[in-house]
């Protein structure tokens, strides 16, 4: 996307799928400065300077991170904070590229392996495989640990200590009678579940915490996020644990801010405008966690059990999540494009066609009846498949971590507010910030990357698809309409603008151009 000015057209979008690489760096013997702010004029010296006597090298996104440091005139620590971080993504990368073993397809990969199968994960964020572990949990080198297959192990806390929600206790007895042996217990004692890569931050942070043997473990498969796994012997449970390293923008930790809310959040879903046949909805109905008043600790000590979804308990339904179906392969072709056989445009049509307007009627109805926003971008979101057709039946939404909910909407509506913490990220102080999130995860990180994916993003075909759909159900005269179909831009997050701040609850935004206006690529012959 471009907008054009006296002297160029910027570049007001691009997407890193966009980006052709390496990336290098121009090496100039002559030194050069500039007395004005005209980059077109400066760019133009740039080029005409160069010659044979000067070399393009390559640069590796280590030393690219080092040059946006110097850039933005970052402190060394939070310069070599970022570097690390991105060193850890790419390395871990690398090794994802040369391990990569997944031979997906409808009927014979299970749920898990959908999960386990991501590539690449997060379009947008630079450190989106990164495995940076903080201390006290030691560095973590590729290859080192198989994070797909973690040991969850479990910690005996005083009840006293800790705060229980919803049905707690009666699910972690379920969970522990798993256990090779009973483990220890007490009428004053609570058993919490632990990855076992967390144990140093309960023994720093936890004195009070008995830390049970290895022998009172179990072993389970990760979901996409890392800390949430599921035991293949409890097809219905996911259990979503604190983690002490960083991927993409925060510690995958887990805050008593979410793990107070989810559970109460299961009599308002039931009263929100959705269509339960095309959207079912994982309710976190168990957690507990610290009563520690500073959450940077007592994040570290919480657990949320939900229900989870997969081809075992969903009626026929092949249950996949959409993170894994935009993934590509090295000659570029997506992941749905292959399983579905999607090799006409005319297919990809009717599949995005199919695609978004299920995703509407099951999302968008929540948000401007109820002033209610799911999280919805790829990773929260399940896709469910007919086993013997294919085709697409519905959706699976997951994860209340980061909702937006318009309380007074809520009330006026349904008669209840959600039972929040003080300082909770969930609640909106107005509709735009409901708007925000919806536009952020369904649009740009969910509907946009479909788009790409079966090839109809730049010629504007899909982002028709996405117009017609909207306002088949949106009603013209609501903020949400006027929002996302009348205005030229919108806000995006900074990403990396927050992560040089150190913000992760809190977002910073800036003005880009608003996908739902996008009407294609056209070339202008003279």
């Amino acid at each position: 996307m471009t907008s054009s000015t006296q002297h160029f057209d910027k570049v007001e979008f691009v997407d890193p799928w966009d980006m052709i690489f390496p990336v290098g760096k121009i090496k100039i013997k002559e030194n050069l400065s500039f007395q004005n702010n005209d980059v077109k004029s400066s760019m133009n010296f740039i080029f005409s300077s160069y010659d044979s006597n000067d070399s393009i090298e390559e640069i590796s996104a280590v030393e690219l991170m080092r040059i946006f440091g110097v850039w933005m005139n970052l402190e060394n620590d939070i310069s070599n904070q970022l570097i690390a971080e991105i060193n850890s993504s790419v390395q871990y990368q690398e090794i994802t590229y040369k391990n990569y073993k997944h031979q997906l397809s409808l009927n014979f990969s299970s749920s898990v392996e959908w999960e386990q199968s991501l590539l690449e994960g997060h379009a947008f964020h630079p450190m989106h495989k990164a495995r940076h572990a903080i201390s006290p949990i030691q560095e973590i080198l590729p290859g080192s640990y198989d994070f797909m297959n973690p040991l969850i192990r479990f910690i005996e806390v005083p009840l006293d200590k800790m705060v229980i929600r919803g049905s707690y206790e009666k699910t972690i007895e379920k969970i522990t009678k798993l256990l090779p042996s009973p483990p220890p217990s007490s009428k004053n004692t609570i058993l919490i579940p632990v990855h076992e890569l967390q144990i140093p931050n309960i023994e720093s942070k936890f004195p009070f915490a008995n830390i049970l043997p290895e022998k009172y473990s179990i072993k389970a498969k990760s979901q996409a996020s890392l800390r949430t796994v599921v035991i293949p012997e409890l097809n219905d449970i996911a259990i979503k644990l604190p983690l002490g390293i960083k991927v993409t923008s925060a510690l995958r930790t887990v805050t008593p801010w979410s793990t107070h809310s989810g559970p109460a959040l299961g009599s308002i879903i039931d009263k929100l405008e959705i269509d339960r046949n095309l959207l079912k909805v994982c309710k976190e109905f168990a957690g507990v966690y610290s009563i520690e008043k500073d959450f940077d600790i007592a994040k570290h000590s919480t657990c949320i059990i939900r229900e989870d979804f997969n081809e075992l308990n969903s009626d026929g339904e092949r249950v996949i999540i959409c993170a894994a179906l935009v993934e590509r392969d090295e000659f570029g072709k997506s992941v749905v494009e292959k399983v579905w056989n999607l090799d006409t445009e005319q297919k990809r049509i009717d599949f995005f066609d199919r695609f978004v307007s299920i995703l509407f009627k099951a999302f968008l109805p929540p948000v401007f009846v109820n002033g209610f926003s799911f999280e919805a971008h790829l990773q929260n979101v399940l896709a469910r498949f007919d086993s013997k057709s294919g085709e697409l039946v519905g959706f699976v939404v997951r994860d209340f971590g980061g909702i937006k909910h318009h309380q007074d909407t809520l009330f006026e509506s349904i008669g209840e507010r959600v039972d929040v913490l003080e300082e909770s990220f969930t609640e909106a102080k107005d509709f735009p910030e409901v708007y925000k999130i919806l536009y952020h995860t369904l649009i740009l990180c969910n509907v946009h990357r479909f788009a790409r994916a079966l090839n109809l993003h730049y010629n504007g075909i899909g982002w028709d698809i996405v117009r017609k759909h909207f306002k088949q159900i949106v009603p013209r005269d609501h903020l949400l309409y006027k929002t996302f179909l009348e205005q030229d831009k919108f806000n995006y997050k900074c990403l990396m603008e927050m992560k040089c701040d150190g913000l992760y609850r809190d977002y910073l935004y800036i003005p880009k151009p608003n996908l739902m206006m996008y009407k294609g690529e056209r070339i202008e012959l003279n």
